[in-house]
């Protein structure tokens, strides 16, 4: 009779929280190595990801800006004469570019009288008055032929004079206008609007000699009206603008001098005063 032996095997479950696991140091070493790259991989991308946004930004600004000069806009980052640096845009407007202006360096003055002092300016009279923007000549004297002129024109030799001049009384004989190739005070070319003791009111052209010419010129007491002296070479005119019959020309030996605003008799109002270089 053969014998077995019976062998109980008995299977419990293995809690396995109860289960401890021995790492080996190469195992270590791994995960650091493999925590390590995980981080530089974020890094790289995160680094990625913002060098493309500048990118884009940039192709978008670059596209822009190449539009705006195809089509002939501008964008502009501040107003006109502004001297604050932009650093943020927060919105813009189009703009079309309208074609430049032309340069102006023939002009040698500009005055339109909107300060209260006239620092460049001589008078030979009192009663020289700034007020509102007009520059009032308000020495009423018959007998004195009150003038003030621009102290820094005195070599100028070619060129137009221009200004708005307003006779603001009807006293006979009487006078407001431009003087110009001025070198001392009653030494002048003079450009009026001039009223004679008669009563008669004409355009008057008076040479730095003492020669006189005019011309009948119906002028009205208290409005504006343009007048334009010309001195170039010997040649002097004298007239209105807006009045192509109102011009008077005469002759001189002299052919520098500066330029002027003068009354006699009545207030003479005098605005928007320049001189260009005549040709």
């Amino acid at each position: 009779m053969r014998l077995v032996r019976v062998i109980r095997v008995s299977l419990r479950p293995i809690d396995e929280e109860n289960v401890e696991m021995e790492k080996s140091p190469e195992s270590e070493i791994y995960d650091l190595k493999y925590a390590r790259y995980k981080r530089r991989r974020l890094m790289f991308l995160l680094l990625l990801g913002a060098a493309t946004l500048v990118f884009l930004c940039a192709a978008v600004n670059f596209t822009f800006f190449a539009a705006g000069i195809a089509l002939g806009h501008v964008w502009p980052l501040s107003p006109p004469g502004s001297t604050a640096v932009p650093h943020m845009i927060a919105s813009y407007h189009v703009n079309q570019i309208a074609p430049p202006p032309p340069v102006q360096n023939d002009f040698l003055y500009r005055q339109s009288f909107d300060g209260r002092t006239l620092p460049d300016w001589h008078t030979f009279s009192d009663g020289w008055d700034v007020q509102n923007g007009v520059y009032y000549g308000t020495n009423t004297r018959a007998d004195v032929r009150s003038a003030a002129v621009y102290g820094r024109g005195y070599q100028w030799a070619d060129y137009h004079l221009e200004a708005d001049v307003t006779a603001t009384g009807t006293v006979a004989p009487s006078s407001a206008g431009l003087l110009f190739r001025a070198q001392e005070n009653g030494h002048s070319g003079q450009c009026l609007l001039g009223t004679r003791a008669t009563g008669q009111r004409q355009l008057e052209l008076l040479t730095p000699e003492g020669q006189l010419v005019s011309t009948s010129f119906h002028f009205v007491t208290g409005e504006a009206y343009r007048l334009r002296a010309t001195a170039v070479g010997p040649t002097l005119t004298c007239a209105i603008i807006g009045y192509p019959d109102a011009r008077l020309t005469a002759t001189t030996t002299v052919q520098r001098g500066t330029v002027g605003l003068q009354n006699q008799g009545i207030t003479g109002a005098f605005d928007n005063l320049l001189v260009k270089v005549g040709d």
